[in-house]
């Protein structure tokens, strides 16, 4: 079944208002518009979401910016120390993992006693995890140069 051929009274009520949502911040594919005014026009509910948030978004484009406060950038700075704080305890957690896997490899290349298709089977799978978090790594940063969003505060 596809999409198009949905019954409206399929859709859960909260894709649709995701979708409306979309809708008004132009943010909706262009093959999903059409139907996104059918459910709007299909129901009061949805028609009045519709407008409030059409109403909301004059209002926030309308109005001026309103001035930082002393408050806030106190707890900006909070969150600062914080994101170091995090980041040296990752830091220190991945470094005592590989450390410890370290270990562990050594020690297993080193037993004579342990057959060689296990060391080559532990080498594989060591070396897919390790391109896993270089991929995983290597998105996260090609998705932080390219976010849309970097300049909005959370």
């Amino acid at each position: 079944m596809s999409p198009d051929n949905e019954d409206p009274e399929d859709i859960p009520v909260e894709d649709v208002r995701m979708k409306i949502q979309a809708l008004v911040d132009n943010e909706l594919p262009e093959s999903e518009i059409a139907s996104v005014l059918e459910e709007i026009r299909g129901s009061y509910e949805y028609r009045a979401e519709y407008a409030e948030l059409l109403r909301l978004r004059r209002r926030l484009s309308a109005g001026p910016v309103p001035p930082v406060s002393s408050d806030w950038l106190t707890r900006a700075e909070r969150r600062i120390s914080r994101r170091i704080s995090r980041s040296v305890g990752v830091t220190l957690l991945i470094g005592s993992c590989v450390a410890l896997l370290g270990y562990a490899l050594f020690t297993l290349f080193a037993d004579p006693d342990v057959p060689r298709p296990v060391i080559v089977l532990v080498a594989l799978g060591v070396a897919g995890i390790v391109a896993l978090i270089a991929n995983a790594i290597a998105d996260r940063m090609r998705e932080r140069r390219t976010d849309r969003y970097r300049e909005i505060i959370r």
